[in-house]
């Protein structure tokens, strides 16, 4: 009879060494020392900051605004920002200013070895300007203005205070208040609360949670009303009929729901 002896690695696996195999805790090990002692060296830097300011002369009928940071406008006579940029070892944000055709734009951009990157704009906007800001990091605040706004940030709170138009409000992490007059409401959070104050002419409003309370005041009218929280719960005083032309939805999972006639 003839045996055959299996060839390694054909046919067969050869163990690990047992040296081999003391060394991976000790590689991953250093691997987590490396990365953290980097994440607390960049947490550690110094932080540059600088300004610069923007005029629009022209008048502004529409003011986009796409940074990392906290955007705060007001209503005025004109469009003047302050955008302030901090970063820390690397260089500053990139940042773009272009106004053509009444459109007004702000962008800032961030590299990926640029920490502690920041762009924030501040300042007066004309107050028939219709406003659309998108923050992947900071707050947003929008007051007096007169023709709508689209206000989203990834994390921090939004707010839009006496503002006249249609509302479009989101945050991925963070409350959403304001007092909204004459327009549609669409605002959504995952996690934070809304607290709004909607009058004037509207047919719509939508006001969805995650995780938080909702509170609504509306005109005195009948709302067909559609609410729900599934866990919390649902205060409506407001007239209600399915029919009503007028629309209020109102959602969390996890939070009160308070619906109720201003004055």
């Amino acid at each position: 009879m003839t045996s055959i002896t299996p060839t390694p690695g054909v046919g067969s696996q050869t163990p690990a060494s047992p040296a081999r195999r003391r060394v991976w805790p000790w590689v991953l090990l250093a691997l987590v020392v490396v990365l953290g002692g980097f994440a607390l060296f960049a947490w550690l830097l110094p932080v540059s900051t600088t300004t610069q300011n923007e005029t629009f002369e022209g008048g502004v009928d529409q003011l986009v605004i796409e940074v990392v940071g906290d955007v705060s406008l007001v209503a005025g006579d004109r469009t003047q920002l302050t955008i302030t940029k901090e970063w820390a070892l690397t260089g500053e944000p990139t940042v773009d200013v272009e106004y053509a055709g009444g459109v007004g734009r702000v962008t800032s951009y961030c590299g990926v070895f640029q920490f502690k990157c920041v762009t924030s704009v501040s300042g007066t906007v004309d107050a028939g300007a219709n406003i659309e800001v998108v923050t992947s990091a900071g707050n947003v605040e929008v007051s007096g203005t007169t023709n709508g706004v689209d206000l989203t940030t990834s994390a921090g709170s939004v707010t839009a205070d006496d503002v006249i138009g249609s509302a479009r409000l989101r945050s991925s992490a963070g409350a959403i208040r304001g007092t909204i007059t004459d327009g549609d409401v669409d605002a959504e959070t995952s996690a934070g609360l809304i607290d709004l104050t909607v009058l004037g002419d509207f047919t719509s409003i939508s006001a969805i949670t995650s995780a938080g309370s909702v509170a609504l005041t509306v005109t005195d009218d009948v709302y067909n009303v559609q609410a729900d929280s599934s866990a919390g719960s649902v205060n409506t005083s407001v007239r209600t009929d399915p029919t009503a032309a007028r629309e209020i939805i109102a959602e969390s999972s996890a939070g009160s729901i308070t619906i109720r006639p201003a004055g």
